[in-house]
């Protein structure tokens, strides 16, 4: 948390090996299938979010900390221990990057949108910019709620991995899996706005909630976007 720029250049690198350098590895080899990766990856995401959603209760959410605006809190034992989780999910997020490094690996680079790179990267950078300039212990209901999110999303992604059969099964799911997304910045939106209230007192730093909130509309139109691209028109197909 020295300096923003670790999280930059890492960003800059993710983004030279998914256009360039990883593509044009593979453009004279066969495709990895990476199978038992892929299901290791999801077995390591299930536990990590699973462990951070139960360490934000053990710090304190749902007893010191609810959805109603508090008092800001940095320096008690539980701001420290929110902080420090939410450091390692700063670390987890980075780690997010591994997954479009196997979709160019698998020769997948049509799932490399424009939607997945940017909700990547803008995670990243606004962990970033939260944790190095506005440590504030409210700010982890996004990281609490989003963490429940990729529990169910990983879940998904490892029974879809498991084969044919259980495929079949979980993929009626799918398209709910975007609908929860986006009912989760709908929820960020609402917990957000009680920053404009008066009875909620506001860190130093908060300059930053417009540029939060202006990313957060980005996030719903473009999922809702590739929600109606892809599971609208695949119900009319039907029809």
């Amino acid at each position: 948390m020295v300096s923003m720029w670790y999280s930059f250049f890492i960003s800059l690198g993710y983004l030279y090996f998914i256009y360039i350098a990883g593509p044009r590895f593979m453009k004279n080899r066969p495709p990895y299938k990476l199978k038992g990766f892929i299901m290791f990856y999801n077995i390591i995401q299930i536990l990590a979010n699973a462990w951070a959603i139960k360490e934000y209760i053990r710090a304190g959410w749902f007893t010191k900390y609810g959805f109603k605006c508090w008092k800001p809190d940095f320096d008690s034992p539980n701001a420290q221990m929110i902080f420090n989780i939410s450091w390692w999910l700063l670390l987890l997020k980075i780690f997010d990057y591994v997954e479009t490094c196997v979709f160019v690996l698998r020769k997948k680079q049509k799932q490399i949108s424009v939607l997945h790179v940017y909700h990547h990267i803008s995670v990243v950078m606004f962990a970033t910019i939260f944790m190095r300039y506005v440590p504030d212990s409210r700010a982890s209901f996004i990281s609490l709620i989003n963490c429940f999110v990729h529990v169910v999303m990983y879940t998904y992604y490892f029974c879809a991995a498991c084969g044919p059969k259980i495929q079949r099964i979980v993929n009626p799911f799918k398209q709910y899996l975007t609908t929860i997304q986006m009912v989760q910045f709908f929820v960020i939106l609402v917990y957000m706005s009680q920053a404009l209230f008066p009875f909620c007192e506001v860190p130093k730093g908060i300059e930053i909630l417009p540029y939060f909130t202006i990313n957060l509309l980005i996030y719903i139109f473009l999922f809702y976007d590739f929600y109606r691209k892809t599971y609208t028109k695949t119900t009319k197909q039907k029809n």
